[in-house]
């Protein structure tokens, strides 16, 4: 049986947060043969869940005022308000990042006429809590921090380390395809023999966000927000073509 000639090449692989609501794919091609061999080519998959231990929060404020000055003044007030307590509630430094900082006339309009209304004024910091039984605490401190002011625009579960279920997957998804292609081979009669290419691809899924929007944060009485961080299935495909004689 002829063996073919292996060259081994490897992809980073690219880790995608979310989770909530999407999906991530990442492709690498682990080996590559030289062709001109009678091959058989079968899709394998494995999938893995954990539970994430990782929030990532889009949180902020949006001010309007009749000035720039009066509108930029009031939000970097409610902003600081907010920082603060995202830091009493332990979130560090460079787990907080500034992702939107805007400033956008507002208009009034009738009767054919546009008439200038005032300014808002928004910031907004992507934030990650490694302490998820702490998440509906750090939400609520957030919301009455930046009062109505505040703006909670998303919420992604993420898990900080793939690599274990990743190799959990990936094995399994070679395991399937070994099965798939041994019990191919033998039912046609042909002995299976070396895989040649695999291809690869991983996908993580998390659960949908499980808040509502910014009003569900106006009550007066204080009720904790629930957090439900659900989990996160990392699957691997793989495509594998066989050798067989």
């Amino acid at each position: 049986m002829n063996r073919g000639t292996y060259r081994l090449r490897v992809l980073s692989p690219l880790l995608v947060s979310a989770l909530a609501a999407c999906d991530v794919n990442i492709g690498s091609e682990v080996m590559s043969a030289e062709t001109g061999e009678r091959t058989i080519q079968v899709t394998g998959s494995g999938a893995v869940a954990g539970e994430p231990d990782l929030a990532t929060l889009d949180l902020g404020v949006a001010v309007e005022a009749g000035t720039v000055a009066e509108a930029r003044e009031a939000a970097a007030t409610a902003m600081a308000a907010v920082l603060g307590s995202l830091r009493e509630n332990d979130v560090a430094e460079e787990d907080m990042q500034t992702t939107n900082l805007g400033i956008h006339p507002q208009y009034d309009y009738g009767e054919g006429q546009r008439t200038l209304r005032g300014y808002v004024v928004s910031n907004t910091v992507r934030v990650k809590v490694r302490r998820l039984e702490a998440l509906g605490e750090v939400i609520d401190d957030a919301a009455d921090a930046g009062g109505d002011r505040i703006v909670i625009n998303s919420i992604q579960f993420m898990i900080d380390d793939t690599t274990p279920l990743q190799t959990q997957a990936r094995k399994l998804a070679v395991k399937d395809a070994e099965e798939k292609a041994r019990t191919l081979a033998e039912t046609s009669g042909a002995t299976l023999g070396e895989p040649l290419t695999i291809t690869e691809s991983t996908f993580f899924q998390g659960p949908p966000s499980p808040f509502q929007a910014e009003e569900a944060f106006a009550d007066a009485a204080r009720t904790s927000t629930p957090v439900l961080p659900g989990e996160l299935t990392v699957t691997v495909t793989v495509i594998v073509v066989y050798q067989i004689d």
